[in-house]
């Protein structure tokens, strides 16, 4: 599967023109015109509202539109809080908006919300590669954001010998951010032993969507394997009628790799609150007779992906929304689930969770 890395900025300001009026149920404010390019958006572009909102559901999520118009008209100043508890109806980590602007403490914040966790013990949240034992390297995972990769590929190169000549390979992915599949693709040659069966994604079929990908393609930010790609989805959207449209013709995807490495002959991976091409990288890993996913699950934000953003009318917020989902729907969703771990932390948790990741990996038999 496909997860590009979108930077769409100014380039969708123009497509404002695109919003449908929407009949107000609550008091009308001031941002009005903000709250309708959001309601525009999640109806007409974003991929998850036909699974979302069905159901019966819709008749609920207007109940939570009335209220975030209702808190807006309220309390203006709070308003960036108000629509992201609209967003929050989804659960879906990948719809977000991106303030510009200062805000008061939340007036609406949930008493019980619990804290985030802290995925910032050590090895910390940079890259980073380090033997454990004479049977054990650990490589720390944080993002697979694009902007990473000519520098994680070096640490590859770079650790490349004691990678293939290690039996065990401990990965820590825990809380990393996701980014691009193109990011773990080096990585996952360590961990290869059998062909990678990639469920395909498919995109909504609308004008502001089709729009962000021209404006990628012109903007020159793709290489020319991915600008032949989205030109020809392109193609294919244009010459379809229907609402979604594969990105990958086939609809699923074979990855092979030319070798399988006699070392690392186990890798664990450490996988709790890993989300998108985090997400991604564990389903593919499970492929290999190698891995052993450890600890807790992913975050589960996979199912809808392929973000991109335009800025709201004002200009106080940008609005972030996938506009592909996952063909693996309904049958197999992974959103608020995540891919479940085999070997759990015990219960009670653990002091050392890479100290005991290792243990379990050391005390494997050949």
């Amino acid at each position: 599967m496909r997860i590009f890395t979108f930077r769409i900025k100014g380039l969708l300001a123009a497509l404002a023109i695109l919003l449908t009026p929407l009949a107000a149920a609550a008091q009308s404010t001031a941002h009005d015109e903000d709250i309708d390019f959001v309601l525009d958006v999640l109806r007409t572009d974003y991929a998850g509202w036909e699974t979302k909102t069905g159901a019966g559901k819709e008749a609920d999520f207007e109940r939570a539109v009335a209220l975030a118009r209702q808190r807006i008209a309220d309390n203006p100043e709070a308003r960036m809080w108000a629509l992201g508890a609209l967003l929050d109806w989804f659960e879906d980590d990948h719809l977000t908006l991106r303030s510009k602007i200062v805000s008061p403490a939340n007036p609406w914040a949930a008493d019980n919300a619990r804290p985030a966790r802290n995925f910032s013990p050590p090895p910390g949240e940079d890259f980073a590669f380090r033997r454990l034992s004479a049977d054990t390297v650990l490589l720390r995972v944080p993002t697979f954001d694009i902007d990473y990769l000519e520098a994680f590929e070096a640490l590859l190169a770079e650790h490349h010998d004691e990678i293939t000549s290690t039996p065990n390979l401990l990965i820590d992915l825990r809380g990393n951010t996701g980014g691009s599949d193109q990011t773990y693709a080096r990585l996952m040659s360590y961990l290869y032993t059998r062909p990678i069966y990639q469920i395909g994604v498919e995109l909504r079929d609308t004008q502001r969507n089709l729009a962000a990908l021209q404006a990628n393609i012109d903007s020159g930010d793709y290489p020319a394997e991915v600008q032949e790609f989205v030109r020809n989805l392109l193609d294919r959207a244009a010459a379809s009628d229907s609402e979604f449209v594969p990105l990958s013709q086939d609809g699923f995807e074979i990855v092979t790799y030319p070798q399988v490495y006699a070392f690392p002959r186990r890798v664990g991976i450490l996988t709790e609150g890993a989300g998108s091409s985090g997400d991604q990288f564990v389903i593919d890993a499970r492929f290999s007779r190698k891995v052993t996913l450890l600890g807790a699950p992913t975050a589960g934000v996979i199912d809808y992906s392929n973000v991109i953003t335009a800025p709201a009318p004002s200009g106080d917020f940008d609005l972030a929304w996938p506009m592909t989902r996952s063909m693996r729907l309904p049958e197999e969703p992974f959103d608020s689930v995540g891919v479940q771990p085999d070997v759990p932390f015990p219960d009670g948790g653990v002091e050392d969770e890479i100290a005991w990741a290792q243990g379990w990996l050391e005390r494997q038999a050949d």
